[in-house]
């Protein structure tokens, strides 16, 4: 089945990140019973499929601007002087674009002695 254009823009609107009443609404359908009617078009089958695909495809677009940007921070900050505030800052960029920059969380409570690395000696 064919989704008619309610349908689809209901599956476009919410797909992009509104709640189901938000995008039953915005699809053109009456604000009257438009929590029943969004939860009614969530389960149709095809609505539900499409869905998934337009998720599948936001998705797969997302990685594509994630790689890219990260490749476009690594090539500039490669050609930049080491020295420069501008590298620093490529690098600072870089390295929260791949994650490197979440703390890593130490459970001390009770811990009765802690020892701390640092350069590959006690």
């Amino acid at each position: 089945m064919k989704l008619n254009p309610k349908q689809e823009a209901f599956a476009q609107a919410f797909s992009s990140g509104l709640n189901a009443t938000q995008a039953y609404i915005r699809a053109g359908y009456s604000e009257n019973g438009a929590s029943q009617g969004a939860e009614r078009l969530l389960r149709n089958v095809e609505i539900s499929q499409r869905i998934e695909e337009l998720r599948s495809q936001m998705e797969s677009k997302m990685t594509y601007k994630r790689e890219t940007y990260i490749e476009t921070l690594r090539e500039r900050f490669m050609e930049m002087p080491p020295e420069s505030a501008t590298c620093a800052k490529y690098g600072e960029m870089l390295a929260k674009a791949m994650g490197w920059n979440e703390p890593e969380k130490l459970d001390i409570v009770g811990a009765l002695e802690i020892n701390l690395t640092i350069g590959g000696q006690n």
